[in-house]
């Protein structure tokens, strides 16, 4: 790493954790920690503050001793478990917004009421995932599992590196599921500030696993933690001029959505197939850059005391420097000095690894000399050290390209020169220092090649699901739609038909409205022997209207005549009609009840009348009375007409009613002699009055 990327990281990570700290301050400002809505977000940014900044302080102490040397470790031991801190407080801060609540952290260790309470299992999933990752990372401080560092105190990545990648790429893949899943309950400002996040970290893991150097994904986290405090900052916007002032708060208005007991089975289903299918992507994906560009291993030193004299496979990369026992003789005829080849061969073992640079320090004695013409590595002697660099591209030497000095996995790749030197001198004797850069390629491994093709069937096959319950879901929805519109039509005809109903009760008695909703064209038309009718009829009502306005009159006529409307009901009297000022009613149109029955009955009802009229005088201006006349015995009833059709009765029994009405008395009820005699003394009553009425000559009446 040059000094100038070590600055530039220096300078991005802590500028962005002192405005990540800064934030959390403001936030938390005014308020304590526990009460305070946006606690989570809170700690968000101070972990995200805290984790940039033992990543600047691991970029300022690498490479020195002492205090550095502790230093290193344990910001890079925090910036590994600070990740998985981030991205499971992310994954809480947006189970909050689904949940529309500030949660308690004792929901994390009771997952099963939690759930059922509306909790999202996806956060314990999350949860879950990152303690394993915070062990692995402890473990790793003493088996070297993710990362190391060499005896000049430089961090180096693990062969197995992208583990810590996989676990901290699923965290935010599964929050991302669980954010989509939820897009019906979230607001859409809140989905979008939401689901953007994840993206930065996301991006900074593709460009980590391309480019060796930078913080990529602790960046990530820097600015997606800026970007949900500039999202909080609306939605405060928002909440100062909400109308909800109690309360744990979020956002001001959260969507409620609608639990389909029936869809539960399929929505479960799809949420699974979805996380699967989003880890299952995140995984193929970090193994697709592996396999194309592999895993940049960083520089390894190999020091070897004892030179071998030929490959030795146990080891992982193996050099050999020897002197052609046939190639050798005197330098000038000076038996003190040796003229020499000396072949060296750098021999890969490694399955899957390449080696892309190196450089070899071999230990020489004094006065050794070097001829020019060295093959496959520029060759420099100084100090009693050899040192023996891969050719570069700018080096006039490489007649091949640098690519054609890389040693590839399983090959070897040799080197010589021609070298005098004193003849005591033997390459055995020497110390080689093999120092190398390399560049993993997993798709090498068969095992690395099935989990592929089963992360690919996972993924094809995850995300086929995924869709095919989302469809089903959509058709259940839209069945569902379908269903509720077809009840609302439903229950819309239905009280249409009851208006309906109620209306043509209103008109017509409801043996007769059953009759005539069986058949339209039914003839109604009855013969009743034991009826009674009552008619009454306002006093001086012509001369009331001469002297009030009309509203007074209707208003009037209407509170009264609901008053012995609702009476009638009650008492069973069927009332047949008003005509202006007057009523008409009658008793045994409909059943088997006897006469005498009948008379008490509208005797009782024009009792009646008389006392809610009395009651409607005591209550107000306009004072009204009434004669009241009936009589019994035999009648026709019937409906006549198509439209504006009527039920009605007629015959002598209601032209005597009526007669009784017109000779009557104010306040007064005046029956006829048949109907006094049906009452057989039920009632008091005047003595009888021989009155003339007209078209039927003197009858005998009286007065209750």
């Amino acid at each position: 790493m040059s000094n100038t990327i070590r600055i530039i990281s220096i300078v991005v990570l802590s500028g962005l954790a002192f405005f990540c700290l800064q934030v959390g301050v403001f936030l938390l400002s005014g308020h304590r920690l526990k009460n305070n809505s946006r606690r989570t977000l809170i700690l968000l940014q101070f972990i995200t503050g805290a984790l940039l900044a033992f990543d600047a302080m691991a970029y300022i102490f690498r490479g020195t001793s002492q205090v550095g040397y502790y230093m290193v470790r344990i910001s890079n031991f925090m910036v590994f478990a600070l990740n998985y801190f981030t991205t499971f407080f992310f994954c809480f801060y947006s189970a909050e917004f689904i949940k529309s609540d500030v949660l308690d952290f004792k929901v994390l260790f009771k997952p099963r009421s939690s759930i059922r309470n509306g909790v999202p299992v996806q956060l314990y999933i999350v949860f879950y995932i990152c303690v394993t990752g915070i062990i692995l990372t402890i473990v790793s401080q003493f088996t070297n599992l993710f990362y190391y560092f060499d005896d000049a105190n430089l961090y180096h990545r693990s062969a197995l590196y992208p583990v810590s990648i996989v676990l901290g790429l699923s965290p935010g893949l599964i929050t991302w599921a669980m954010l989509f899943q939820s897009q019906k309950i979230l607001q859409k400002n809140v989905l979008i500030s939401l689901a953007i996040y994840p993206l930065f970290p996301i991006i900074g893991i593709v460009l980590a696993l391309l480019v060796y150097g930078i913080s990529w994904i602790d960046i990530g986290y820097g600015i997606g933690a800026l970007h949900l405090f500039f999202s909080s900052i609306k939605l405060m916007e928002l909440e100062f001029y909400s109308d909800k002032k109690d309360g744990p708060r979020l956002s001001p208005n959260y969507k409620q959505g609608v639990t389909v007991p029936e869809m539960k089975r399929h929505i479960t289903r799809s949420h699974v197939w979805q996380v699967i299918a989003a880890v299952s992507g995140g995984l193929l994906l970090v193994m697709i850059i592996v396999s194309i560009t592999g895993i940049s291993i960083p520089e390894r030193k190999l020091v070897i005391n004892k030179p071998y004299l030929a490959n030795d496979k146990s080891k992982s990369v193996c050099v050999t420097f020897l002197r052609d026992s046939e190639k050798f003789w005197n330098d000038d005829g000076d038996l003190t000095r040796l003229g020499a080849q000396y072949n060296g061969v750098i021999y890969n073992n490694m399955m899957a690894t390449v080696i892309t640079d190196w450089n070899v320090t071999i230990d020489v004695c004094e006065d050794c000399t070097i001829d020019p013409g060295p093959w496959n590595g520029n060759f420099t002697i100084t100090d009693r050290l050899m040192n023996v660099r891969k050719p570069q591209d700018k080096d006039e030497e490489n007649l091949h390209g640098a690519d054609y000095y890389q040693v590839t996995p399983l090959k070897n790749l040799g080197f010589g020169c021609i070298m005098y030197s004193p003849a005591e001198y033997s390459p055995l004797d020497s110390k080689i220092i093999f120092t190398y850069e390399s560049v993993l390629k997993p798709l090498s491994y068969f095992l690395f090649q099935v989990g592929l093709v089963v992360i690919s069937i996972l993924f094809i096959v995850s995300l086929t699901i995924s869709f095919t319950e989302g469809k089903i879901i959509r058709v259940e929805e839209e069945n569902r739609k379908l269903e509720d519109t077809v009840k609302e039509r439903t229950k819309e005809l239905q009280e249409e038909k009851n208006r309906s109903e109620e209306l043509l009760l209103n008109i017509l008695p409801e043996e007769v409205a059953k009759r005539l909703a069986m058949d339209r064209n039914a003839k109604i038309a009855d013969k009743i022997e034991n009826a009674s009718v009552l008619f009454a009829d306002i006093v001086g009502f012509t001369k009331i209207t001469s002297t009030l306005d009309a509203d007074t009159i209707v208003g009037a006529l209407n509170s009264l005549y609901s008053r012995i409307d609702e009476r009638a009901k009650r008492e069973g009297i069927e009332k047949i009609k008003t005509i202006g000022d007057s009523y008409m009613a009658a008793a045994g149109l409909f059943g088997n009840e006897p006469a005498e029955k009948n008379a008490l009955a509208i005797v009782n009802f024009a009792r009646g009348m008389l006392q809610d009229i009395e009651n409607f005088n005591a209550t107000s201006n306009v004072k009204l009375f009434m004669r009241i006349g009936i009589n019994s015995g035999n009648l026709i009833a019937g409906v006549i007409g198509k439209t504006k059709f009527v039920y009605d009765i007629w015959g002598d029994t209601v032209n005597v009613a009526s007669r009784m009405e017109s000779s009557g008395e104010t306040s007064k009820i005046h029956v006829s002699e048949n109907t006094m005699a049906l009452l057989k003394g039920a009632v008091s009553a005047s003595a009888p009055v021989e009155m003339e009425i007209k078209g039927k000559g003197v009858m005998k009446t009286y007065f209750l």
